[in-house]
């Protein structure tokens, strides 16, 4: 395309050519007369400046994410490295060895490659197919989904999004997709404030669900201080037991998330309420208890 036909002076052109590649790092090639982007390139965000203390707060979130992590994230190291240069020696210094620690782990070229399909489609609003083994079966089935949010918490990283297959929003553990394939079919992005608030109402991981269970457990003296000190779940009532005790309340949306935690907590934690969970609870400790015998 010449000056002529774009309204601009050739000087004008090169000047904006030039500003793609050296301000905004857009690498370009020229083919048959024509400028386009290198293939491959994947665009950057433009510049993002923090404060020392957004630094810090930056890096207390990637430090609870690779905590959690059992295989390391390449775009996750570059980031935390990014950040690493932009602050004091110091801090510089102990993030850099974060850095070399995380990337001791395992590294999975597939899980890497199914994570970024996802995040494009994800910030594209563009359908994708995945392949997908639930944790209840050693089949692996095909599913059409809208991608609405991307989340990672303890027990993993969780696609939800509406599942053309099934009809409805559903969960998807990252862990357990095979494959993705990108439909380049655009969706449009619907309101997820209601989605949001479900979410937030599970405990540490990401479950949907319209069940509703009042979760009371009582916590020993010897603990008591540990649980108060702390913000455990949005519902969350704290009440001061005789003794020097403490009860929490909670609502959530299923048992399955909670169970294990209140199992950490030993002796020291008593289900109170409901049934169903101190039954699970009790049963899971007799069993341990057993194993000990």
């Amino acid at each position: 395309m010449s000056s002529r036909e774009t309204g601009y002076s050739q000087r004008t052109i090169q000047r904006d050519l030039q500003a793609l590649e050296s301000e905004l790092n857009v690498p370009l090639v020229i083919e048959n007369r024509r400028w386009r982007i290198m293939e491959g390139h994947q665009p950057l965000f433009g510049p993002v400046r923090l404060t020392l203390q957004e630094g810090r707060a930056v890096y207390f979130a990637m430090r609870l994410m690779l905590r959690s992590a059992d295989e390391h994230d390449p775009d996750a190291l570059t980031a935390l490295e990014k950040v690493a240069n932009a602050l004091p020696k110091g801090m510089a210094e102990h993030m850099q060895r974060t850095v070399r620690e995380y990337r001791q782990l395992p590294f999975n070229r597939d899980a890497t490659d199914i994570l970024c399909s996802i995040t494009e489609a994800w910030a594209k609003s563009q359908s994708l197919a995945i392949e997908y083994r639930s944790a209840h079966s050693t089949e692996v089935r095909r599913y059409e989904v809208d991608p609405y949010i991307l989340d990672h918490t303890e027990s993993g990283t969780y696609l939800v999004g509406y599942s053309h297959t099934h009809g409805e929003v559903r969960v998807f553990k990252v862990d357990r997709i095979r494959a993705v394939e990108q439909l380049h079919r655009d969706f449009e992005p619907v309101d997820i404030d209601d989605l949001a608030e479900t979410l937030r109402h599970s405990w540490g991981g990401v479950v949907l669900g319209e069940s509703r269970y009042d979760v009371v457990i009582d916590f020993t003296p010897a603990v008591a201080a540990r649980i108060q000190e702390s913000y455990w779940h949005v519902s969350q009532e704290l009440e001061a037991l005789p003794g020097g005790g403490v009860r929490l309340k909670v609502s959530l949306p299923s048992l399955l998330e909670i169970t294990p935690w209140v199992l950490s907590w030993g002796p020291e934690a008593t289900v109170v309420a409901p049934d169903e969970l101190r039954r699970r609870v009790g049963d899971l400790l007799k069993a341990a208890a057993e194993r000990y015998a």
